[in-house]
């Protein structure tokens, strides 16, 4: 909220006796001298050197502080009320974000007040956007969680950077973004959604929860100081677990190395990789689109079937395995060129390759799986692909560092 003169001098003059009671140790050593200086506006005396001042509670404060530096050089600090009544500058003070406004300035735009995100709800559920504050983000915000619970595991990193975890059937899925234009949203179904205040890291966070014939899911949302706004959903996950796993969210300032494999199927190519804070991934398609390979690492425990897996020795490392449940079908895509279908499920467009296939997720029947844990970094490896094991074996052993 904007405070004008009244209020604000009053907390500026409690502050200023704060600040004499903390700098009397200072004062002694002569680093900080009250009243050394006076003030003279266009050759007239307003505040004489040596003379207190009269704050708006009737406190006599310092009318000015002269602060010398180890260097020996001098800084006054001069009475902000005093100098802008001189002036005739106005002053206020927005106390969300602790700033001193001076002259015709509106608050500032930064989320002192939650107020980056906008949060609307309607019968299609309820969305959060922002403005476009005109900053040049670079990537996403580097947040993860720092703590799963036993039993859960990260399942994929989607493409704007979010991430998956499951645990059985209980799914959450945690984004989090700046205020660059963007928006979330959030269409569990039709009806009430009950919301209620947690609190998360500090912070105040709205947590959403909706019940159905179809199952339970729920919502955790809020934003940060620096106007980054972390989002959370689950499905078929008790409210306040989602709350106690989404309050490991930390920042994350290790960047994983980048991988590739020297060696992979024939017909194989690369096709995308993903990166959120402290986990990468990287995904190969067979010729034609069909068949595919993907390397996921991370700092977070993975998620992996079901069973200890069959132990297997990859080099200087012991990994397990798990045969794919089903065997893999070859995709049935088409694809269709100036209203005709092209035979195939790749075809070239100038410079562009265009595939039709699915790219099996490791919770997936028909993919194998091989997982592993480097001692030395402690980075969590999975991969799995619509091959067998002796080529998953193959290609991890030639995986190297960029």
């Amino acid at each position: 909220m904007k405070k004008r003169f009244p209020s604000f001098l009053a907390g500026a003059a409690a502050a200023l006796a704060l600040t004499a009671l903390a700098t009397s140790a200072l004062a002694a050593s002569g680093q900080v001298q009250f009243n050394f200086a006076g003030v003279a506006l266009d050759g007239e005396m307003k505040i004489t050197a040596g003379s207190d001042i009269t704050a708006p509670n009737g406190q006599q404060v310092p009318g000015s502080i002269l602060y010398v530096d180890e260097a020996g050089g001098k800084t006054n600090y001069l009475p902000i009320r005093t100098i802008s009544e001189l002036l005739g500058v106005e002053v206020g003070y927005d106390s969300a974000s602790r700033t001193v406004l001076l002259g015709e300035q509106t608050v500032p735009s930064a989320a002192s007040a939650g107020s980056y995100w906008h949060k609307e709800t309607d019968e299609d559920g309820i969305t959060y956007a922002c403005e476009d504050t005109g900053t040049d983000y670079t990537g996403a915000p580097g947040y993860a969680l720092t703590n799963l619970p036993e039993g859960w595991g990260l399942e994929s990193i989607r493409s704007h950077g979010g991430t998956n975890y499951w645990n059985g059937s209980s799914m959450i899925s945690f984004s989090c973004a700046y205020p660059d234009g963007g928006g979330f949203g959030w269409s569990p179904g039709s009806g009430e959604i009950p919301c209620r205040t947690v609190t998360v890291n500090g912070h105040d966070a709205e947590l959403y929860t909706y019940s159905s014939e179809y199952g339970d899911s729920c919502l955790l949302v809020w934003e940060d100081e620096a106007g980054v706004l972390f989002w959370f959903t689950g499905s078929d996950v008790d409210p306040d677990t989602l709350v106690e796993i989404a309050s490991s969210v930390a920042p994350v300032s290790q960047s994983v190395a980048d991988y590739e494999a020297d060696w992979l199927p024939a017909g194989y190519r690369y096709f995308e990789t993903n990166v959120s804070a402290g986990t990468a991934e990287t995904t190969w398609i067979g010729e034609s689109g069909d068949g595919n390979i993907t390397l996921t690492w991370s700092t977070n425990p993975l998620l992996l079937p079901e069973g200890d897996g069959e132990i297997v020795d990859l080099g200087n490392v012991t990994a397990r395995f798990w045969e794919a449940r089903e065997p893999h079908e070859p995709s049935e895509g088409t694809i269709t060129v100036g209203g005709e279908p092209v035979e195939g499920n790749q075809v070239d467009m100038g410079n562009v390759t265009v595939s039709v296939g699915t790219i099996s997720g490791p919770r997936a029947a028909d993919v194998a799986t091989l997982a592993w844990t480097d001692a030395d970094t402690g980075l969590n490896f999975r991969l799995h692909g619509t091959v067998d094991q002796e080529t998953l074996l193959r290609v991890a052993g030639s995986l190297r560092i960029k």
